[in-house]
């Protein structure tokens, strides 16, 4: 009796002296950290004074996220109005609409290129080439943003699907480590960190505001 009394006592301790999840995925995210710097955390006096849950990420917090992505590529730091009223639909028509125009706009100038050269009016090509340049340019650039908008809109639609669904958690944590960089100096840190969907580990982090 005694002797599992010790083996009981034994495992307890063990127990206690181990990480819970949330600590165990902050001493992994930090152990790749300084992997990459040659380091190893255990030999830096890792040390965690708190880590605490601030709150979830839902799908739903994201669908505002990708509006007012949305609404940037409209107007900048637009108002919650607009933000909540515009929509993946008129983005699309009126890009779509400035791709075409734009691409009749370099064809009409390419022409006029041809025009200049049949009549030897060469300042004139020169011009018309500059603005059929533009045109292009300006043709490209709205598709890349068009792209963009289409892949925004796939993953909203993807995420509307369950709003309510966790994407993410948010902790805050407190914690130090000796920095060999500057003698051994303790670095005490105060971050963000946000977990990955499953909740198995960290993949972001950001300053404390």
């Amino acid at each position: 009796m005694k002797k599992i009394t010790l083996i009981l006592l034994g495992c307890s301790f063990l127990m206690s002296c181990g990480k819970n999840n949330e600590e165990q995925m902050l001493y992994d995210y930090e152990q790749n950290n300084v992997k990459a710097l040659n380091f190893d955390l255990k030999d830096l006096d890792f040390k965690i004074g708190n880590i605490d849950k601030v709150s979830d990420i839902t799908a739903k917090d994201s669908l505002q996220f990708l509006k007012k992505e949305l609404s940037n590529f409209w107007i900048k730091d637009a108002e919650q109005s607009l933000i909540d009223t515009l929509s993946f639909k008129y983005i699309k028509s009126v890009l779509t609409e400035n791709i075409s125009h734009q691409d009749t706009l370099q064809k009409l100038y390419q022409e006029a290129v041809l025009t200049a050269i049949r009549i030897d009016d060469y300042s004139y090509k020169y011009e018309s080439e500059g603005k059929r340049d533009k045109a292009i340019d300006e043709m490209f650039s709205n598709k890349e943003t068009l792209g963009k908008v289409e892949k925004i809109e796939k993953r909203y639609n993807e995420l509307s699907k369950n709003p309510s669904s966790i994407l993410s958690t948010k902790y805050k944590a407190n914690y130090s480590v000796k920095n060999p960089l500057l003698g051994n100096a303790i670095q005490t840190f105060d971050k963000i960190f946000y977990t990955n969907i499953e909740q198995t580990k960290f993949i972001k982090e950001e300053a404390v505001k």
